[in-house]
């Protein structure tokens, strides 16, 4: 059984071997620059008209986004450095998100959310987070995260219903996993079919602090370590839905509100069996 696959852990643990319940104040231990349920003072991040239309074409054009580094550096380094510190104590990085810093950091891309899923989105309870650090760990194969279709109308009459957000929190590139997409004008001519060529593919190599995004029904996947890796691959995901459609997911959560400690650590023990059906190796969760 591959253990490492998904950065799920010290590689020498398994799967099943998900942390045994925590207090909140054992959490924060682990990761004494991070909080949970802190007040937050969200400073959103700017985005011109003009870099929300260039964005929007590359999205509807190709089907995805992607973003130049945006973060300081100071803000990834207290999030990766907790990643680094679950990966000593054989726990998922997934749990990552107990903790508010990674929720914020999604949160300071609010007018680019509002661009695409509207005034008043939600966010999606699905989530995920990858430590790669050993030759032979990969990210998931090639998958899509709504089966259904998300992008309606064309050109400025568009709709977006659903969007996923990829954030590196260091350099990813072909030779440490980084993501690889399947642009929307490869398979239109298919859609009856419904099919992607995933020789059609491009990578999307990313530095630190950059945003990859793409609506939910485009083919995508995170690449394999390799031995000419020089850091690890260490990522973030967020899905994000438009409200005007009915929910996707339940709970639709509000951004300006973070579900309390319980609910966090709950939502991320049913991603386990939420994720199985694109790695079916993933443990049961605890």
């Amino acid at each position: 059984m591959d253990i490492i696959s998904n950065g799920l852990g010290h590689p020498g643990s398994s799967r099943d071997n998900m942390p045994e319940p925590r207090k909140r104040d054992d959490w924060l231990a682990l990761a004494p620059d991070l909080s949970i349920g802190g007040e937050a003072s969200i400073e959103e991040l700017t985005f011109s008209s003009s870099m929300l239309s260039d964005i929007s074409t590359s999205l509807w054009e190709d089907g995805y986004l992607s973003l130049p580094p945006l973060f300081d550096p100071s803000e990834l380094a207290s999030v990766r450095d907790a990643i680094f510190a679950l990966f000593e104590q054989d726990i998922p990085p997934v749990y990552i998100y107990l903790f508010d810093q990674p929720w914020w950091l999604f949160a300071r891309l609010g007018p680019l959310l509002r661009h695409f899923v509207g005034e008043n989105f939600g966010v999606l309870p699905n989530l995920w987070a990858w430590h790669l650090n050993r030759e032979g760990a990969r990210g998931w194969p090639p998958h899509r995260d709504c089966d259904a279709m998300t992008v309606f109308g064309e050109g400025e009459d568009a709709v977006l219903m659903s969007l996923s957000l990829w954030l590196p929190l260091t350099d990813a590139d072909e030779s440490n996993g980084c993501m690889y997409i399947v642009p929307q004008s490869r398979y239109e001519a298919n859609s009856a079919s419904q099919k992607a060529d995933l020789m059609d593919a491009r990578s999307l190599p990313a530095k630190a602090g950059s945003v990859l995004g793409w609506p939910q029904d485009v083919y995508h996947w995170g690449g394999s370590y390799t031995s000419a890796a020089k850091n690890p691959r260490v990522s973030l995901s967020l899905e994000f839905q438009n409200r005007a459609f009915d929910p996707l997911a339940d709970p639709l959560m509000d951004m300006g509100k973070l579900p309390p400690f319980e609910i966090r650590r709950s939502l991320i023990q049913d991603q386990f069996a939420k994720y199985r059906h694109i790695d079916p190796n993933l443990g049961a969760g605890k």
